[in-house]
This record gives C-alpha cells, sequence and structure tokens, in this order.
C-alpha cells in the first residue's frame, strides 16, 4: 500500500498527549505509521485520524520526511533498525521528536546519505512552538510542516542544541533558588503577603524589561544606585547575621560580575 505522501511516522510509547502529532495538518500529511506492531500502527492511525498502519520499515519508502517519536531509550535500537532497512535514504529526511536527544543520535542514519535533525518543544505553556536543530534540508522541511500545522519553529544552528539546553537552564532552573532566597531574605527582613507580591512582581518586571531590552554589561538594582561603600557595609553586616545567605550572594554576584567584566571587554572590541 504506496501513497506518495510526504510524511512517515514511527512512533513507539505513550504518544497520545504529543503535540506535534496533533497538528492539524497531520490529518492530510501522514502517511505510512510504523510501531511496535501493525495493531498498534492502527491504533494510532485511528487515534490521529491520518495515516495507515505498515509492518515493516521498509513501508515507509513513500515519504520524504519521517518523524521518529519514541522514548529516548529505544531511540538508538529504531536507527539501528532503519540503516538495515533498503530505504532510499539519500531522499529522505529524520527527525526525532519531542525530545532533547540531540540529532548526533540519527547520525548512522545521516552516514546513510539522509538528513537528521531533532525536535523540542520550547515548554510546557507553548505547545505549537518548537525548537529545530540539524541539517538544514531536514530543518526546513520540518518547519514547513510546522507552519502548515500553525505552529512555530525555532531554528537552532546545527550542533547547537547543548547551547539550547544551557540557556533554558539558565532562564527555567537557575533562577528559582535564587528567588526563593530572595522571598526569604525578603520574609526574614518583615515583608510577607501582598507586600512581598509587590516586591517580588517589581523586581521580575525590571528583570524582564532589561532582557527584553538586550540588557547593559553593567549592574543593575542596588549595586547601580548606591556608592560601594554602602554596598561593602550591607554584604559585611550580612555575612555576620546570616553567613548561608552571604555565602550564596557573594558565589553569584562573582558569576555576575564574571559576567558583566567578560561582555564589557566583549563589547569593546567591537
Amino acid at each position: 500500500m504506496k501513497k506518495q505522501l510526504q510524511v512517515g511516522l514511527v512512533v513507539e510509547g505513550n504518544a497520545t498527549a504529543s503535540p506535534v502529532l496533533r497538528l492539524s495538518c497531520m490529518v492530510e500529511e501522514v502517511g505510512p505509521i510504523k510501531s511496535v506492531s501493525l495493531q498498534v500502527a492502527r491504533r494510532i492511525s485511528n487515534f490521529l485520524r491520518a495515516g495507515y498502519g505498515v509492518t515493516d520499515y521498509q513501508d515507509l519508502d513513500c515519504a520524504q520526511l519521517i518523524l521518529l517519536r519514541l522514548p529516548d531509550g529505544e531511540a538508538s535500537r529504531v536507527v539501528d533498525e532503519l540503516c538495515e532497512t533498503d530505504l532510499p535514504f539519500g531522499e529522505m529526511s529524520f527527525v526525532i521528536c519531542e525530545t532533547w536527544l540531540a540529532a548526533d543520535v540519527l547520525l548512522p542514519l545521516q552516514r546513510q546519505g539522509s538528513q537528521i535533525a531533532s525536535l523540542v518543544s520550547i515548554g510546557p505553556n507553548s505547545q505549537t512552538c518548537f525548537a529545530v536543530e540539524g541539517d538544514l534540508a531536514a530543518v526546513r522541511k520540518t518547519k514547513r510542516l510546522l507552519e502548515r500545522g500553525g505552529a512555530r519553529a525555532i531554528e537552532l544552528r546545527p550542533g547547537a542544541k547543548s547551547k539550547y539546553f544551557a540557556a533554558n537552564l539558565l532562564a527555567t532552573a537557575i533562577p528559582i533558588p535564587v528567588l526563593q532566597l530572595a522571598q526569604q531574605a525578603l520574609r526574614e527582613s518583615g515583608v510577607a503577603g501582598n507586600d512581598l507580591v509587590i516586591l517580588m512582581n517589581e523586581w521580575s518586571e525590571l528583570l524582564r524589561q532589561r532582557v527584553k531590552k538586550g540588557g547593559r554589561a553593567t549592574w543593575g538594582g542596588p549595586l547601580a544606585e548606591c556608592s560601594p561603600d554602602v554596598a561593602n557595609g550591607y554584604l559585611r553586616q550580612l555575612a555576620s547575621r546570616d553567613p548561608t545567605l552571604a555565602a550564596a550572594l557573594n558565589e553569584w554576584l562573582a558569576l555576575a560580575g564574571r559576567k558583566v567584566v567578560a561582555r564589557a571587554k566583549s563589547q569593546s572590541a567591537t
């Protein structure tokens, strides 16, 4: 059974919540669907109301773009199984979907002549926006597919998913304990309830505005508003009253200081 449809799927694990597979364009774009069994593949087809189940990887040969929606632990096995087929790899692009695995996991397919890419959602609040990384041809095909489904694709440079991972951590994970320290310090200074919310919202909004404007290679907040003597006086007082908080603050200030200096040098060089 061979329809000339562009998109093929290899799906294992629970895919019912997949935002990619739920895109409206899948109804028209999806053709062959391969899973752990024909019965499961047909069940996925019925759920998506798209495509048709197939028994062998070879049946994917009518598709130019293959989306792999797999548990991370199964990716290498599936890639090896695909490499053992006689698929026209030079005409195909493979994309590992909704995972933090980089496109590198698909390198065996690239060596066979295919274009490869990886795709991950930018966050739980954005079900129709994805970061895509890999070979240009595979990225562009994926971008066109997503856009036809009303989604947005943010292109990363090939091999740069680790940088994206770092950026995500810096923006979403690392600030949490810092903000929690800020809230704790406010409570211990006597601020609570709505007053605490007002202060945290004000400072968070200031940070958001600075990031939106591109920031500057200078200190913000109190360090830009008071003299070094006043600032050092507070830091010494804090060290005697709350050594744990002082140590955490000094560690983050040292890190931020190195960043400020590095960015200032970079800006002066240009």
